[in-house]
């Protein structure tokens, strides 16, 4: 009985492992889609409408991920209704506090491999640590409602966002500086899914551990 107990908890801890970094990714690359896009279309804009189409971006950018994540926790966490509502906010706190992701896309194609890579990692890592704490602050407020540790969750979020901005951008310099002709839209494509594979994998880890009790006695 206390095997099949077991067995039960660990099925439970890989299904929502990979269901979370599943889903965490395809919002990714969802949302680094639209904001390649809208980072172009911005140049076509005055001041007063470019605010408009960051608080656009930054709403769909943090609906997508909310929404994506939530398909997943709503059957783990009461009120898990809210975490698509505080992930937009966290996002666009990001977003209008200067932490735009935009702004990583932009350094993407003034990347030296041997020069600029090197003294911009140290900045990007400290821009991804500071997303990461504000989304991950957000849904604390959420995740603490399952477990008083949740605050873990912010520290786990800061981590995963740094490490995950850091490849995928060492990622998209080493491509620009190879002479190979890629396709921008590929170019995205694969940065969300570097992103969202680290940062999901992460994250996932922490989450399954702060469920764990629910986890015991999950069906599906």
């Amino acid at each position: 009985m206390h095997k099949q107990h077991y067995q039960l908890k660990e099925n439970n801890s890989l299904k929502l492992w990979e269901r979370w970094v599943l889903a965490s990714t395809i919002a990714q690359i969802l949302g680094w889609i639209v904001i390649a896009y809208f980072s172009q279309a911005t140049n076509e804009f005055n001041n007063e409408n470019t605010y408009k189409v960051l608080l656009l971006v930054g709403t769909v950018e943090g609906f997508l991920l909310g929404f994506a994540q939530w398909l997943v926790l709503r059957s783990y966490i009461r009120r898990a209704s809210f975490w698509i509502f505080l992930t937009i906010v966290g996002a666009l706190l990001s977003w209008f506090m200067g932490l735009t992701v935009s702004v990583v896309i932009g350094l993407f194609y003034l990347a030296n491999l041997h020069q600029t890579i090197t003294t911009l990692v140290k900045e990007i890592a400290l821009l991804g640590a500071a997303i990461g704490t504000v989304i991950g602050y957000a849904q604390w407020l959420i995740l603490k409602i399952a477990n008083k540790k949740a605050i873990w969750w912010v520290g786990a979020n800061a981590f995963a966002w740094s490490l995950g901005l850091v490849v995928a951008f060492i990622g998209a310099g080493i491509n620009k500086s190879s002479g190979f002709q890629i396709h921008p839209t590929l170019v995205t494509v694969a940065t969300g899914a570097v992103m969202g594979i680290i940062i999901s994998s992460i994250t996932g880890l922490v989450l399954v551990w702060l469920l764990q009790p629910r986890l015991r006695h999950h069906h599906d």
